[in-house]
């Protein structure tokens, strides 16, 4: 199978205060989504919920002026709901700080019904 790409979406600047990052899921059909992950049931792969969680709480840190920030763990993630090719996932994002870094719970939305619920930790 081919790697699944989610593109770099983080907006020049980062997102603003109380902006949500809007992600539509690839929909090729002869792509890795359509023709390797469940075949004749396409689902969009939990590591590519991951990466949209990442995405997003890159673009908020950056809105909080956190330029350097990386990945450090996935602290937990929790998938509630498929999502199909095409759907336009929401991600909203809340920031921790903490005492080595940060941390941030992402909601995951389809057409307002939870998909997933992540939370990732970042170092400087």
């Amino acid at each position: 199978m081919d790697a699944i790409s989610v593109p770099a979406l983080i907006p020049p600047g980062g997102l603003r205060s109380g902006e949500l990052l809007v992600i539509t899921v690839p929909d090729d059909p002869a792509g890795p989504v359509r023709t390797g992950h469940f075949p004749g049931l396409a689902i969009f792969p939990g590591v590519g919920l991951l990466e949209c969680a990442n995405q997003a709480s890159l673009a908020a840190l950056t809105a909080g002026g956190t330029a350097n920030a990386t990945l450090a763990a996935i602290e937990s993630a929790r998938f509630l709901s498929p999502v199909f090719p095409a759907d336009e996932v929401c991600a909203a994002t809340e920031i921790t700080e903490v005492r080595d870094g940060w941390v941030c719970s992402v909601r995951l939305t389809v057409a307002g019904t939870p998909c997933a619920l992540v939370r990732l930790r970042y170092r400087s």
